[in-house]
């Protein structure tokens, strides 16, 4: 007996569906963009060999930043969250090829830290040193704990052995102690601080502090005075002068709005997270600041000072390949090239048709140029032809997402060691801490 054939029939709704999800795909994988395509300097990539975990626990870890020790220690702090959370801290005694966790000796009031923490080895004219972390206090949402309150400090003597607890400045304390606004009062000075809507004066809303602190000369030598940059939620950026006191304690100037006569580009970039590095010899005298514009309507930004950043050049628009957040700059003296570490962002550039936001991303990568390709870029924006040697990608992160990049980086007799956090291996679930650990001439 032959079996009757069944004969399936294709309604017209699932056939349409059918024929839509097709064309969909085919929409989406036609106007995919990749952000390495618009790079302008050959693109490099780091291979696994170089890198390593840190810290994975599988729940999310970001944002950290990175020092050496004068005892060549290397610490990695970060937050157990994104930006806000217990801070984290590893040590490493051998450059990176193993890490301890030593959050346990850290002193309390690290904890429930509002802002990813920064990390800074001082140098001081007597031959002493001192690290220092700082951690912003911003408000992150109306029902939120966390507050405007300045920023914490904290200072270790011994190379990170032992750390002082956080010492608050410019917080809610420091309000309090303010004078209100009276009808004298000149709200354009760069120095005045904020006010409410009855005259009393804000703790300043601090976000990513220090993002860069550097070394002031004066007469053309180091002095123990170090300018330290933050920004608020309005973009305004402020430059905070950190000494110390006969008994050794930090003490940091009233803050500063210093981009205040560019802030017709400062509001429309939304400048932020300012990274400022002093050129090597012969343009030490040189003072290079680099911004994330955080608007997504131009590229990154750059700017120089030659007078220690009282006074500062027009901005100028950086090339895609140096476009992104979170810029750090580390100078390799044997090779005399720079190295700067940041989350590659390519504005006004959608990854997809059905994409929400209007950049694309998802690499932390490193540009490898000069300080003579930095500042003819300050000098003459994107026309120069110096748009430097080559860019690196440290990392990709799973789903192309641009959580990914902020860093730590450090740079000894020519080898570097980084640390970032992303979702750069196929399975990750939550970011996590990697590094890479290599020499220039492993990947150029």
């Amino acid at each position: 007996m032959t079996k009757k054939k069944k004969i399936v029939l294709i309604t017209v709704p699932v056939l349409a569906v059918f024929i839509a999800a097709i064309v969909l795909t085919t929409v989406y994988f036609c106007t995919m963009n990749e952000a390495l395509d618009y790079v302008e300097i050959p693109v490099k990539r780091l291979d696994s060999r170089f890198t390593s975990t840190v810290d994975n626990t599988g729940s999310y870890l970001g944002h950290p930043d990175l020092v050496l020790a004068d005892d060549d220690t290397l610490l990695c702090a970060y937050p157990a969250g994104h930006g806000k959370g217990d801070i984290i801290m590893q040590k490493s005694s051998d450059y990176g090829d193993t890490w301890e966790n030593v959050s346990a000796t850290l002193p309390d009031s690290w904890e429930k830290s509002q802002e990813t923490p920064t990390l800074y080895n001082l140098h001081f004219k007597d031959g002493s040193s001192k690290l220092l972390l700082v951690s912003g206090c911003p408000s992150w949402s109306e029902d939120d704990e966390y507050y405007a309150n300045g920023f914490n400090c904290s200072v270790s003597s011994d190379n990170g052995m032992t750390w002082s607890e956080f010492e608050n400045f410019y917080g809610i304390e420091w309000a309090n102690s303010q004078p209100t606004k009276t009808e004298d009062t000149d709200i354009s000075d760069p120095y005045s601080p904020n006010y409410d809507e009855n005259g009393k004066v804000l703790p300043y809303d601090v976000i990513v502090s220090m993002s860069s602190l550097t070394q002031l000369k004066q007469n053309g030598e180091y002095i123990d005075a170090w300018m330290g940059t933050f920004h608020d939620y309005d973009f305004y950026n402020y430059t905070s002068i950190l000494t110390f006191d006969e008994n050794g304690n930090p003490q940091w100037s009233q803050p500063k709005k210093f981009l205040h006569d560019q802030r017709e580009i400062e509001s429309k970039a939304d400048i932020c997270e300012i990274e400022i590095v002093r050129a090597a010899a012969p343009n030490d005298d040189t003072l290079i600041l680099i911004g994330r514009g955080n608007s997504r309507e131009t590229n990154s930004l750059i700017s120089i000072s030659k007078d220690e950043g009282e006074t500062w050049s027009e901005f100028r628009e950086l090339p895609y390949a140096l476009t992104g957040d979170r810029h750090k700059a580390e100078y390799d003296a044997s090779t005399g090239k720079v190295l700067i570490s940041f989350r590659l962002v390519i504005p006004g550039v959608k990854r997809n048709i059905f994409d929400n936001s209007n950049f694309t991303g998802g690499y932390w990568v490193a540009w490898v140029g000069t300080f003579e390709d930095l500042i003819s870029f300050a000098e003459n924006g994107n026309k120069t032809d110096k748009l430097g040697e080559a860019l690196i990608v440290l990392g990709e992160t799973n789903d192309g997402k641009a959580d990914c990049g902020y860093s730590g980086t450090i740079c000894k007799d020519g080898e570097f060691v980084l640390v970032s956090y992303g979702k750069f291996s196929k399975g990750a679930k939550n970011p996590y801490i990697m590094q890479a650990k290599f020499r220039l001439s492993d990947v150029l």
